[in-house]
């Protein structure tokens, strides 16, 4: 079995997220749980070929299984390449706890397409957000938009939460224990900080979810689909097929690139991808 450690919406080792990736025949999930928490990335990809252009993948935190996980899907597909189970400049599908998906390999770029968007509830107690990261409430929003926080879902479910600046979303200092809690009490998975207030690309993020595991991650492409269709939905992004750029990790110097875009008019759905860089390959035993 080949195992794969690749960093992930980075054209450079040691930026992105990086994800351990498992290509094999027929193991079970078990193993694959122990596995990954014995490894401890944010998360550990299984792969299995179904048929010439079909793969099974499932995602695993060290401490449960997840439906969909945008960076190490990337991780996933970049082993694949190397292993030559795919090619260059073509389309293939994964089947996920979240439905089977397409994903396209371009010139070692990779696209994914998100599961079906969703908005969910509003979360109007910025008093009780605003205390789980240490800020004043005052800061909880956008100086150009009325952006509210809201949970948004492009695959799994997180509360999409504004912050007016740049200054404010790095000086964020979460309180894991607290937010575990409160999104397990509100049935999310985590909480996705993120700011327009960027000269770079539409918006810079942070990602928390403590409640799988994962304090904070340095590039979350689930997260972003999310973002992408809560910005869609406000009316900040507003062009069908075009790309967007989005920033993540650079507060914790891992500095990820993640690609979005938007596309159908009649039923929009959001496309997320990246590059990744290979950091080591070796079997498991």
């Amino acid at each position: 079995m080949d195992y794969y450690v690749i960093d992930a919406f980075t054209e450079s080792k040691f930026g992105g997220n990086p994800a351990g990736v498992v290509i094999h025949k027929d193991l079970d999930e078990k193993f694959m749980q122990k596995f990954a928490a014995e490894v401890r990335f944010f998360e550990t990809a299984f792969v299995k070929n179904i048929n010439n252009n079909t793969f099974e993948i499932k995602f695993f935190t060290p401490t449960n299984e997840v439906e969909l996980c945008g960076h190490a899907t990337i991780a996933a597909f970049k082993a694949l390449l190397d292993n030559n189970d795919i090619k260059e400049n073509h389309t293939y599908f994964m089947k996920t706890l979240a439905g089977i998906l397409p994903v396209e390999v371009n010139r070692s770029f990779f696209l994914m397409e998100q599961d079906k968007p969703k908005l969910g509830g509003l979360f109007k107690d910025y008093e009780a957000l605003a205390n789980l990261f240490s800020i004043d409430k005052d800061q909880i929003g956008s100086k150009e938009f009325h952006l509210v926080p809201q949970a948004a879902s492009t695959g799994l479910w997180d509360i999409m939460l504004p912050i007016k600046t740049k200054e404010t979303l790095y000086a964020l200092k979460p309180d894991f224990k607290a937010i575990a809690k409160y999104t397990e009490n509100n049935a999310i998975g985590g909480i996705h900080a993120f700011t327009l207030d960027c000269s770079k690309g539409i918006a810079e993020s942070r990602n928390f979810c403590p409640l799988y595991g994962i304090n904070e991650e340095s590039a979350t492409g689930t997260s972003t689909g999310a973002l992408t269709y809560y910005l869609f939905k406000n009316k900040v992004l507003n062009d069908f097929d075009k790309e967007y750029t989005f920033l993540q990790g650079y507060s914790m110097g891992r500095p990820s690139t993640i690609v979005a875009k938007i596309v159908d008019k009649r039923y929009p759905t959001v496309i997320v991808g990246g590059n990744a860089v290979i950091l080591t390959k070796g079997e498991i035993y």
